[in-house]
This record gives structure tokens, C-alpha cells and sequence, in this order.
């Protein structure tokens, strides 16, 4: 018979921390757990993975965080992560977090502690008490959209430093040199990465930009679109480039009220592309990816690493799509 203390000398850990892995008294590093497994299969031990999940009946469950269900662009994402893990029995549960990182860690803490066979990240909000649940955390964990810098895990996201280059690249190409910025929470890597695609595109165009002047932080809804468009209203800027969809909204509707037309008195260009942005004839200019394709890529992803712990994380890149409409105006 195998002893535990055989399968400590194998992984080079002490008897205890084999002990506590396969006993839940305590976190054991996700590393640590690896070379626990490793150890076990090198010495032809057949063991149950629920050994170090502590997954029960909830085991085909799959936790879903994001931010906001109400988004298109998530909506869809959860479209392609349902149709991909249905048909292989499992079912979603969704958190709503409202871009709330205390709800989504309470998220990820209920499904580790109900055996959750993984969670799909669509929104992430960082902070320090995220990155240390999944150090930690031997939960599969998928991040989509987002990423955290400092941890190696499975992502599935949008190249956003090459969607603003473009956006910058764009309005420059059509004479704009007068740009302001109506942003996401800049906690989010994906509005980061924006940001600095399009504040590097300006830089290479020799384009001034000053982004304490010319940046305006929103909350990637309709109404923080609207503010935006009473403080632009006041600027003289000759176009605005806009981080998602929903504010794009807010901002054109809040402009048509104040007498100012879309592209005649300013020029937009809006990442995401939703029917919202389009409707009414709005037409307008986008930067996005097939958003439901990511989600199959997420899940996939996730199938992939709760068959194989141990597998190298995956980064799945994806470009994103330049659609040229009409709401940008040549000076």
C-alpha cells in the first residue's frame, strides 16, 4: 500500500500538506496541488479528482460571473457558454455582479465551497482579495474579456490594445486631432489596454493628447453617455471615441437634444457592436469581435482544463473587427 508520506518524498511537500489536500482542513497552493497529483499519477495511484475539488451533486455546475447581464456583448458571450456546456450536461449559474468585486468573490467562494465544477469570469474586477482567492482557489477558473497581470490562467479576450489603436488610427485618418475619450472603470484591464492602444496610436500620429484634459471616466451605462455629452457639449472637440456601447447610446441621444448631430457636429466611435448602437438609423462606427464565439471559447477552454488540471493555461487572443459607418465625418 501507498502511503501518504510516499507521495510527500515523491512531491518533495511535507506529509501534513498532503494531508491537508486531500482532507480540505486548509488552502493548499494550486502548485502545491499539482505536484501532490503528479506525484500520485507517477506512482500509479488511481484517484477520484472530487479527492482535491471536494466536488458533490453539484459537480456539473458552472458558475458565470458578470457585470451586467443587461449588455448585449455579455448576453451573447453567455449564449455561447450555455450552448457549448448544455449539451455536456452542465448548468449555468449566473452571478449579476454589478461590477461589484465583493459580490463576485462571494460568487467564487460559494462555488468553492458547494464543489462547483468551474467558473467563467466574464467580468473581473481586480483587486487584492481576487488575486489572492485564485492563487489559492483549486476551483477552474476561466477569465473572459478581462485578464489579472500577475496570475497565469485561462483567458478568452478581444486584442483591446490593437481595437483603440485602430479607433485613434481612424479618427485621425479622416483629420480629427481634437479627441476625448468617455471610458470604463479604469480597474477593468480591458478599458486599460483601450486606452493605451489609443493614447499610443495618437503618440505615433504626432497627435497632442493630454488625458487628464481629455479623458472622461464613465460607468459603461446610458446615463454616464449622457453626462458625457453635457461636458463634451462644453469642449471643442471634433470627436469622441467611446468604450462601449451603452454609453455610445447615451451620449448620441443626449447630443440630439442638445441640437448637436452625429457627424456633422462630432464624430464617434464606439467599441462593441449591438443592434443598440445601430438602431434608429444611429450607423454607428465600431470596433468588436463575434462575442457569442468567445463564449464557445470559454467554455471549451473550461471543459479542457476540469479533464486536465494539470494542462498549460491557455491565452486565446482574439482581433478585433473594424466596422467603418457614418458616424465619422472628414475635416
Amino acid at each position: 500500500m501507498i502511503s501518504q508520506k510516499l507521495i510527500a518524498e515523491k512531491a518533495g511537500v511535507s506529509y501534513a500538506t498532503v494531508s491537508r489536500a486531500l482532507t480540505h482542513s486548509a488552502k493548499v497552493r494550486p502548485e502545491t496541488v499539482q505536484a501532490i497529483r503528479k506525484a500520485m499519477k507517477e506512482l500509479g495511484i488511481d484517484f477520484d479528482e472530487q479527492l482535491f475539488t471536494g466536488r458533490n451533486v453539484l459537480s456539473k455546475m458552472v458558475l458565470v460571473v458578470c457585470g451586467d447581464i443587461s449588455l448585449d456583448f455579455f448576453a451573447n458571450i453567455i449564449v455561447g457558454i450555455y450552448d457549448t456546456l448544455s449539451p455536456k450536461g452542465y448548468s449555468i449559474v449566473l452571478c449579476n455582479s454589478k461590477y461589484n468585486s465583493e459580490t463576485e468573490l462571494d460568487g467564487l467562494i460559494k462555488a468553492q465551497n458547494e464543489g462547483y465544477a468551474g467558473v467563467i469570469m466574464i467580468t473581473a474586477t481586480e483587486t487584492p482579495k481576487l488575486v489572492s482567492f485564485l492563487q489559492n482557489t483549486t476551483v477552474p477558473v476561466v477569465l473572459v474579456n478581462r485578464y489579472i497581470r500577475s496570475l497565469d490562467l485561462d483567458v478568452v479576450r478581444i486584442d483591446n490594445y490593437r481595437g483603440g489603436y485602430l479607433a485613434a488610427q481612424h479618427l485621425f485618418d479622416y483629420g480629427h486631432k481634437k479627441i476625448a475619450i468617455l471610458s470604463g472603470p479604469v480597474s477593468s484591464s480591458a478599458v486599460q489596454d483601450r486606452l493605451r492602444g489609443f493614447k499610443d496610436a495618437l503618440t505615433d500620429c504626432s497627435v497632442p493628447f493630454d488625458e487628464n484634459e481629455s479623458i472622461y471616466k464613465g460607468d459603461l451605462t446610458q446615463k454616464s453617455g449622457k453626462v458625457f455629452a453635457e461636458w463634451i457639449n462644453r469642449k471643442d472637440y471634433t470627436a469622441a471615441f467611446i468604450t462601449n456601447d451603452h454609453m455610445t447610446v447615451g451620449t448620441v441621444n443626449q447630443l440630439s437634444k442638445l441640437g448637436k448631430r452625429v457627424p456633422e457636429d462630432i464624430s464617434i466611435v464606439s467599441f462593441d457592436d449591438s443592434v443598440l448602437i445601430n438602431e434608429d438609423g444611429l450607423n454607428i462606427t465600431s470596433i468588436s469581435f463575434e462575442a457569442a464565439t468567445m463564449g464557445v471559447s470559454a467554455a471549451e477552454i473550461l471543459l479542457k482544463r476540469i479533464s486536465d488540471p494539470l494542462g498549460r493555461h491557455i491565452k486565446m487572443i482574439y482581433s478585433p473587427i473594424f466596422s467603418s459607418r457614418s458616424s465619422v465625418k472628414r475635416i
